[in-house]
């Protein structure tokens, strides 16, 4: 018994698709910090219960949206992604949809019951994420069906919902935020930290989408999703999706480092944002340094390179707490 409940657990920790838990796990967490007004705030008891209450329903929804996915494209993933659990047979379909709807009823009931913490902004993050992954995925619209809705899709969920909603869940609930000036639409207009980490981690959100695409260009043409891989060919999507990562990065660079010089040599606001400056500008050439030598139509190669994207997406969040 204790050997099944392991393995059963193994297989859903793989049908979570852990990668993007960690990065949902990683994510909020920097939010929190870089909406704290300062570093001590984000240490506090009150700011962690908020943090905590945030968290656990993210991580849910998480599950929800990739279980769903997996739900959806069972055929699809026997030539793309044979390795899943659905696909393998080791997860069967009724046990799958009790864990996905499962997790999504626990995270919307958190998104409104508690009279603090069910935030407007954690409501928007999870009920944002909830019908826009719903869409991507269930008839009749699928959104994954048409590559610009998809887009849309990911920038409106990894850029604005994700990055905004958490935001003003944080201001409002953990800092103090008044309703005037921390709610979800004031935050993406008139606070610059929401804005600009919603713009990057949305740019960011459309590479890492679309580099999915490429090792999966076989299956998606076989079962007629007609991303961009599958109209534009592999080759240009790869290449497209590196020089978009490295401008990214080229770009919030050189802003940071000039952004730096403008504070007290020596200072700690010249330091911090002077070395994740540096950072980004070698992230940027490590994008273009992993991509020589990989064949965009060798699914294992690039996979490989689509998780070293992940990486940096990590270290990205991990980093964004230092430029306020």
């Amino acid at each position: 018994t204790t050997k099944k409940s392991s393995n059963f657990l193994h297989i859903l920790w793989r049908f979570t698709r852990p990668h993007t838990i960690i990065g949902s796990a990683i994510a909020i967490p920097s939010i929190f910090l870089l909406a704290s007004p300062t570093y001590a705030d984000f240490f506090t008891g009150g700011a962690m219960k908020s943090l905590a209450y945030a968290a656990f329903p993210s991580l849910l929804m998480n599950l929800y949206i990739t279980g769903l996915n997996q739900i959806t494209d069972v055929e699809i993933d026997k030539i793309n992604k044979p390795n899943l659990p659905m696909a393998t047979g080791e997860l069967n379909y009724p046990t799958a949809i009790f864990v996905v709807v499962l997790s999504l009823a626990i995270s919307l009931a958190m998104s409104l019951v508690h009279p603090t913490l069910s935030t407007m902004g954690l409501q928007v993050a999870l009920w944002g994420s909830f019908l826009l992954g719903t869409m991507y995925s269930l008839p009749p619209i699928r959104m994954k069906r048409h590559p610009f809705l998809a887009a849309f899709c990911i920038v409106a969920v990894r850029g604005t919902i994700i990055n905004a909603g958490f935001y003003s869940h944080a201001l409002s609930s953990a800092f103090g935020g008044a309703a005037a000036t921390s709610g979800v639409l004031n935050c993406l207009l008139h606070d610059w930290k929401c804005k600009l980490s919603s713009f990057f981690f949305g740019v960011f959100g459309i590479v890492i989408a679309l580099m999915k695409d490429v090792p999966d260009a076989h299956g998606d043409r076989i079962f007629n999703i007609r991303s961009f891989t599958v109209r534009m060919g592999q080759k240009r999507i790869f290449h497209a999706m590196k020089n978009v990562l490295m401008g990214l990065f080229g770009v919030f660079g050189a802003g940071l480092l000039r952004w730096a010089t403008m504070s007290d040599v020596g200072s700690v606001e010249f330091l911090r944002r002077g070395l994740v400056g540096l950072a980004c500008w070698t992230a940027g050439w490590t994008v273009n340094k992993e991509a020589k030598g990989v064949d965009p139509e060798d699914s294992g190669e690039v996979y490989n390179y689509y998780m070293y994207l992940w990486k940096l997406f990590y270290m990205s969040y991990l980093a964004l707490p230092f430029v306020k």
